[in-house]
C-alpha cells in the first residue's frame, strides 16, 4: 500500500477529512496523477486523504478458492491500515490477465460493502479529471459548507465535434450547400 499524503503534515484535527482509497491490479500511476492535479487546486490537499492499495504479486498463483480468501483478508487489512474510505475510486484493468484479478477485487469489495465508482477515460487525463470530479462531490457531500467551498467540478463534457448550425432549407437544393453538409457529416 502505498500512502500518497506522507511528505505531507497532518491535517489539523479541528477539521474533518475525506478519505480517498484507489483500489485496482495497478492504481499506483493514477493515484499520483490525482495527487499531482489535487495539489494544484487550493485547499484540496489539505482536507484529503489519499491511499493507494496495490495487491500482493502472488496473487496470480492462487487457486480460486485461495485467492478469494486471499482478496478478502487483503482488503480486511488494507481497510484496518488506512480506515474505511469515504470514495473508492476502482482503477480498471489494462488486460485480459489483469480483468480475473479485478473481478476478484470488485467482488471483495462488494463482500465487505464497500461502494466504489470505475474511473474510465480515453487518457490518463480524463480518467484524472473524473476522479477529480468524483472527490469534489464526495468532499462536498462530506465536509460542513463552511469547508467544503473549495471544491469544484471540472468540465469534462466538451464535445468532439462543435455541434453544426442548423438548417433550414429542406426546399433548398443548392448543390454547393447540401456538398458542404453532407462533407463535414461525414468527416466529424
Amino acid at each position: 500500500m502505498l500512502r500518497l499524503q506522507d511528505n505531507k503534515p497532518p491535517p489539523a484535527p479541528s477539521r474533518r477529512v475525506v478519505r480517498i482509497a484507489f483500489w485496482g491490479v495497478d492504481p499506483i500511476t493514477l493515484a499520483e496523477a490525482v495527487q499531482n492535479h489535487c495539489e494544484a487546486q487550493e485547499g484540496w490537499c489539505e482536507r484529503l486523504a489519499m491511499h493507494a492499495h496495490l495487491p500482493r504479486a502472488d496473487f496470480a498463483s492462487l487457486a480460486d478458492a485461495q485467492a478469494s480468501k486471499a482478496w478478502n483478508d487483503w482488503l480486511a487489512h488494507a481497510l484496518q491500515s488506512s480506515g474505511k474510505p469515504h470514495l473508492s475510486l476502482l482503477v480498471p484493468a489494462g488486460d485480459a490477465a489483469q480483468q480475473v484479478h479485478e473481478l476478484r477485487l470488485r467482488s471483495a469489495l462488494s463482500q465487505a460493502g464497500i461502494g466504489f465508482q470505475v474511473l474510465y477515460g480515453a487518457s490518463l487525463r480524463d480518467r484524472v479529471l473524473n476522479a477529480a470530479n468524483a472527490i469534489a462531490l464526495c468532499a462536498r457531500a462530506e465536509l460542513p459548507s463552511a469547508e467544503n467551498a473549495c471544491f469544484t467540478l471540472v468540465d469534462t463534457t466538451q464535445p468532439l465535434h462543435p455541434r453544426m448550425r442548423a438548417w433550414n432549407c429542406d426546399k433548398c437544393s443548392d448543390p454547393d450547400c447540401e456538398h458542404r453538409l453532407f462533407t463535414s457529416l461525414v468527416a466529424g
